[in-house]
């Protein structure tokens, strides 16, 4: 079976002082709590059927990774 993957090759910036903080957005990830759907299946009140939206993907059924890289000094422990 094949499986998406994406990778993040991560290298320093030339001006890293003027612009320490980098960001990068990765999209189109099925959301794992309702495997794509935007809602889940739970019972009410009476045990009857109730389909509530996904809280973690919002209804989309899809998920987006937010990487954010901060370059500092790396200085040497002694």
């Amino acid at each position: 079976m094949s499986k998406k993957q994406q990778t993040l090759l991560i290298t320093p910036p030339l001006l890293s002082k003027e612009h320490p903080n980098e960001m990068e957005t990765f999209t189109g990830f099925e959301c794992s709590k309702c495997y794509g759907n935007g809602w889940i299946i739970a019972l009410g009140e009476r045990n009857e059927t109730v389909i509530n939206t996904c809280p973690i993907c919002g209804g989309s059924g899809r998920l987006k990774a937010v990487v954010t890289t901060k370059w500092i000094p790396d200085k040497k422990e002694e």
